[in-house]
């Protein structure tokens, strides 16, 4: 099945889901006792799966007898401790949420990441009740290193496509109807009709991320929306061709960076330096018309009372077509192990069970991005129609956001770099020529080229 069809099926799934029964219980043959007595450390990163998940972390501890020690981190902190918890001879964690682009290819390539396949084939170590088949086989395919043939390295634990958030009742006051915003350019004009009826109350017509490190992953689903149906290498995604010749002067990679700009520019104070937090909570405040290319998983916070002040306020689209393609892309999160943990069993239990059908229809509620077929069935009907809506045709134009290689973290950072002085109000053609040279030093340090 090619990954386009799973995703159309998919999608389906998620816009026909049917209310069923709550999972089946963890089979009463298999001993959840193995490795009672142990202590499993446990890295998260900030996210709707993790407040979720550590308020359950009691029942893992009385179900098996392992004591759980967390600690949940912001993202930036997050992925430095990731990396240096990994490049140690001592890591101080067992198990951490795991990134499957360049922080998991950095793992594999140096033996950091224990592969899982022994632990999920070994009924004496994973319950027959578990179902791994029922997690969706591209999702896990993201996981699987160095290419969707390899081994798994991680289990999926939310998935989420990049699409646009907005504010119902404004774009209602303005008289702008949604459904006639077509292309990119119609949405541009209506974002310059938010801006100037309500910047001056503290209103700002965009939230977006900024230069935050996990900005370049969102920006792939702006290239792609100008891209085509032109092909491109998953791992190299838009940016080099098949011999490492760098195409950052593209036309459509070149629109893609000039629209993020034009779109922090309708941003508020600060938005240069916006994480998905800041995204996020700036919208939920009220302090934001829309949302632009970022993660289906705030839909979960934005409807939650405690969170958000624009519950039932809160619009969703699909990213709109361009002159040239119409495209998204989509991310997830995993859980992994340390290839040095010292107690390797019992954290591939923490991780069964973190990951398991019970689990993820719990986590699902939260993020509104579970990983499971039978997770989508149960809960698909519970979220709101226009969500679904969105979700599905964001699902239907989606590829994988992954971009993973040697550089390809200085890649990134020259790609922030670039956005920046794009927002700044630099001739185009000069910054992503500059780009492109860049690139091409990196693959030539990184002995890429061929």
């Amino acid at each position: 099945m090619s990954l386009r069809t799973w995703l159309i099926r998919a999608a389906s799934v998620l816009a026909a889901a049917i209310s069923v029964s709550a999972s089946p219980a963890l089979a009463d043959d298999f001993n959840w006792k193995q490795a009672q007595g142990q202590t499993v450390r446990v890295l998260l990163n900030s996210h709707p799966w993790q407040e979720t998940l550590e308020k359950r972390i009691p029942e893992f501890e009385a179900l098996t007898g392992i004591k759980v020690e967390v600690s949940s981190l912001a993202e930036a902190t997050f992925w430095d401790r990731v990396t240096l918890g990994l490049s140690s001879n001592e890591p101080p964690f067992d198990v951490f949420m795991l990134s499957p682009n360049q922080t998991g290819y950095t793992g594999y390539q140096n033996g950091w990441i224990e592969p899982l396949d022994g632990y999920i084939k070994d009924a004496s170590k994973t319950d027959a009740a578990y179902d791994f088949e029922d997690i969706y086989k591209y999702t896990v395919d993201g996981f699987r290193l160095p290419t969707a043939d390899g081994k798994v390295y991680g289990i999926p634990i939310s998935l989420e496509t990049y699409m646009i958030f907005y504010r119902t009742d404004l774009f209602a006051e303005q008289g702008i109807d949604v459904s006639a915003l077509g292309t990119v350019d119609d949405w541009l004009g209506a974002l310059e009709k938010v801006n100037a009826a309500y910047k001056d109350k503290g209103i700002a017509a965009v939230s977006i991320r900024g230069q935050d490190p996990t900005m370049p992953d969102e920006l792939l689903a702006a290239v792609n929306n100008y891209w085509g149906d032109r092909p491109f290498m998953a791992q190299r995604m838009f940016y080099f061709d098949e011999n490492w010749k760098p195409r950052f002067t593209d036309p459509a990679v070149m629109k893609g960076f000039e629209l993020w700009a034009k779109l922090l520019n309708f941003g508020p104070p600060g938005v240069e330096n916006f994480t998905w937090y800041e995204v996020s909570n700036t919208f939920a405040q009220g302090r934001a018309a829309t949302i632009w290319f970022d993660a289906s998983v705030f839909a979960g916070m934005l409807n939650d009372p405690k969170q958000s002040t624009v519950v039932g306020k809160v619009g969703y689209a699909a990213v709109p077509k361009t002159e040239t393609g119409h495209g998204t892309t989509h991310w997830g999160w995993g859980l992994g192990m340390t290839a040095k943990s010292p107690v390797k069993d019992a954290a591939w239990l923490f991780i069964q069970w973190a990951t398991s059908k019970e689990s993820d229809l719990d986590t699902g509620k939260a993020t509104f991005g579970p990983v499971r077929a039978s997770t989508w069935a149960a809960l698909g009907g519970t979220f709101p129609p226009e969500f679904t809506k969105a979700a599905d045709e964001s699902f239907k134009i989606s590829v994988p956001g992954y971009m993973y290689f040697d550089g390809a973290r200085e890649v990134a950072d020259r790609i922030i770099d670039a956005v920046m002085r794009l927002k700044a109000g630099e001739d185009p053609d000069a910054v992503m020529g500059q780009l492109n040279d860049q690139a091409a030093k990196i693959v030539e340090a990184n002995h890429l080229k061929k």
